[in-house]
């Protein structure tokens, strides 16, 4: 049985950052933890073997923060980056962001709430898309894919076999507990919060959700970029599922569904580069109504990146 850590409101918190080449983009997340309306934190920012000057540009900026802490590492992916931040943390409870997140003014203190009434527990925050700063139709279509994905899950109940997730990118753990759990598996550089998930669900660590703490996702794709990053994604859940077969045999959520003939000549008619060309630059998707092309971009995303197993 573990032992219960009892969280408080005047605890010490330990906010987490990593970033590679993200000078540009941190500072916003850094702005944005100065107007918390709680400031007993600590500011990590691990600066991954980057080469874009971010610490020099960082230091010559003030974030009106009380404890920023920059610490430079050779590369070694976001596992190590977060691992690293974590050895250095002080506090009682890790709060890890990304460099493209700027939290709402309560998240700090909605993680701690959360940590008071559930202890020794995972909690999940949500990372949409602030619709006001999308400026392209198909920002706004992932703006509401973001929104779509989390609509229906259960608030205040931890996840089952079948729902879990996890994202760093807004997630908190009790230092002791992170630890427990072995912390991110530097094996990994891609999906290792997932794979952190799963094990702290075999280890009976229950993992929440709650969708009204949000940290904004500042995510500026198109959708070349997005169909780069969704089929990152799914070669990372390819090398989880072949490091470790036992644990992802029950945890297959990103593994995909086999196709029915019909499908697969849709989706070989919709992974034409044309319909990528239609969405970035030409834009004449724009005269159906919004419900139709956001379908339309359904097809086409998910065409792209069933390619592989149509082959």
């Amino acid at each position: 049985m573990q032992n219960v850590l009892i969280l408080r409101k005047n605890m010490k918190i330990s906010v987490i950052i990593p970033t590679y080449n993200g000078a540009q983009k941190v500072g916003k997340a850094l702005h944005a933890l100065a107007q918390q309306t709680i400031q007993d934190f600590e500011v990590i920012v691990v600066i991954d073997g980057s080469t874009d000057n971010t610490a020099q540009i960082l230091g010559r900026q003030d974030f009106g923060l009380k404890n920023l802490k920059i610490i430079e590492q050779a590369n070694g992916g976001r596992s190590v980056s977060r691992n690293n931040g974590a050895k250095e943390a002080t506090g009682e409870l890790l709060v890890f962001l990304d460099d493209d997140t700027r939290p709402l003014n309560q998240c700090l203190e909605m993680h701690i709430t959360h940590h008071e009434k559930y202890p020794n527990t995972f909690l999940v925050g949500n990372v949409p898309e602030d619709t006001a700063q999308m400026t392209t139709d198909f920002q706004k279509y992932k703006a509401h894919l973001s929104r779509k994905w989390v609509s229906d899950i259960p608030q205040g109940v931890p996840f089952t076999q079948q729902t879990l997730f996890l994202t760093a990118a807004n997630f908190s753990t009790p230092q002791t507990l992170f630890w427990q759990a072995s912390g991110f598996d530097e094996q990994l550089t891609d999906a290792e919060d997932f794979d952190l998930g799963v094990r702290a669900f075999q280890k009976g660590i229950p993992v929440y959700f709650d969708k009204q703490n949000i940290a904004w996702h500042d995510d500026f794709i198109t959708c070349s970029s997005y169909l780069r990053r969704l089929k990152q994604y799914a070669k990372a859940h390819e090398k989880l599922i072949a490091l470790k077969p036992a644990l992802y045999s029950t945890f297959n959520q990103y593994q995909p569904q086999a196709l029915g003939i019909l499908k697969k000549l849709a989706y070989a008619f919709f992974a034409h580069n044309f319909w990528v060309t239609s969405i970035d630059d030409t834009h004449w998707l724009r005269i159906f109504p919004r419900k139709i092309r956001y379908k339309l971009y359904d097809i086409i995303t998910t065409a792209h990146t069933r390619k592989k197993q149509r082959k």
